[in-house]
């Protein structure tokens, strides 16, 4: 059985929602403008400093601040 559109939509919506629940809790994003908006396009910066932040806590560095 095929889902219909609206049906894509409400679980996209869902991932969606558990997606800037795990953010949040890892604090990987901080600022809540950027995690209310989360089909608006960011930065690069932002995108590459959130990466940065996950690289710093699977690999911590003593050459590489910590915020």
């Amino acid at each position: 059985m095929k889902a219909t559109e609206g049906e894509r939509v409400i679980i996209m919506e869902g991932h969606k929602e558990a997606v800037i629940r795990k953010i949040r809790a890892y604090g990987i994003i901080k600022d809540p403008e950027l995690l209310e908006r989360p089909d608006e396009p960011v930065p690069l910066w932002v995108l590459l400093e959130a990466l940065l932040h996950v690289i710093d806590r699977l690999e911590p560095s003593d050459d590489r601040p910590y915020d």
